[in-house]
């Protein structure tokens, strides 16, 4: 351990050998010791043999920036190899992450919070695509990519029985759903209907939807509805196939378009329409029009984006 001012003074022959040697061991030595350097300079080095931390002064020369520890390799930072990246990682409102792709030709820039962020992480996605796909998370929920977009397909869940399935924790960043419905039925005439829902529950009313039914050449039959995004019903045990797709247009609005074919009932259903949640969504639901009538055969999935 050896610190030094490196001021070398006017002196004789072995002082001044001795205290240029003084000066060169504080080089090499990162001006280790056990309090700070009483001389500092601008962008100059201190193992700080107390906390077990390399630091380096900064351009002001007021302060010290921890750059890492001692003890461990890579002083505690990731190797170039890879590795895992343990506690806290912090941006300041006028920075953005940003991650190499995959054959390291273009920059992808993650949103930067709007102000300090503690407990960022990133999350490495899986191969299928199902896990989250390096996204930031801080102490007001999920960021997304600022550049692209990602799929996350849902378990699926069976229409067999009870008169609603819902979808829940959905992630606030999702600006698109797709509803994919593979031969569901229900045990009655009525039509099924999604509704969509935020932190106050499932809202089952203020829809402005209409949905179309086509039996035949020229036979059509069109209905409105303020329940949900219904597609009209037509026999028990008629199979339903299709996907409805809802966008978030603005702030709690939502607009729906779909279109249902019906096995057994021999008519093809569609529906439109939007809805204007009182929050921002985080579930959807999948039921009938009565409310009554139970699913008997079939099974329902989504597919959200943002």
């Amino acid at each position: 351990m050896a610190q030094h001012d490196y001021i070398i003074a006017n002196q004789s022959g072995a002082a001044f050998r001795s205290d240029l040697n003084n000066g060169l061991a504080a080089i090499v030595s990162q001006n280790s010791g056990a309090a700070q350097p009483s001389t500092t300079y601008a962008y100059q080095w201190w193992a700080d043999t107390t906390t077990g931390l390399l630091k380096l002064r900064n351009a002001a020369n007021n302060a010290w920036i921890t750059i890492g520890t001692l003890a461990d390799a890579n002083l505690g930072l990731l190797s170039l190899a890879g590795g895992t990246l343990t506690g806290n990682l912090t941006l300041n409102a006028q920075s953005d992450l940003r991650l190499a792709d995959s054959d390291s030709s273009n920059w992808v820039a993650l949103q930067a919070p709007a102000t300090v962020a503690t407990n960022l992480t990133l999350t490495v996605p899986a191969a299928d695509g199902t896990a989250d796909q390096s996204l930031i998370t801080d102490g007001s929920g999920t960021l997304s990519f600022a550049s692209r977009s990602r799929l996350v397909r849902t378990t699926s869940q069976n229409t067999t029985s009870g008169t609603s399935i819902d979808f829940t924790a959905i992630p606030s960043w999702v600006k698109r759903i797709t509803v994919m419905l593979l031969a569901v039925s229900t045990n009655g005439t009525s039509g099924v209907q999604i509704q969509l829902g935020d932190s106050g529950g499932v809202e089952t009313t203020g829809y402005s939807t209409s949905g179309t039914a086509i039996t035949g050449t020229n036979t059509c039959g069109i209905s409105t509805f303020t329940s949900g995004f219904a597609m009209l019903g037509s026999l028990a045990g008629a199979s339903r196939s299709g996907a409805i797709v809802f966008t978030n247009i603005a702030t709690n609005y939502w607009i729906g378009i779909g279109n249902i074919d019906e096995q057994g009932g021999a008519q093809a259903g569609y529906t439109q329409g939007f809805k204007e949640l009182s929050a921002t969504l985080d579930r959807i639901r999948l039921t009938t029009v009565n409310g009554t009538d139970a699913f008997d055969a079939g099974l329902v999935n989504i597919i959200y984006e943002g």
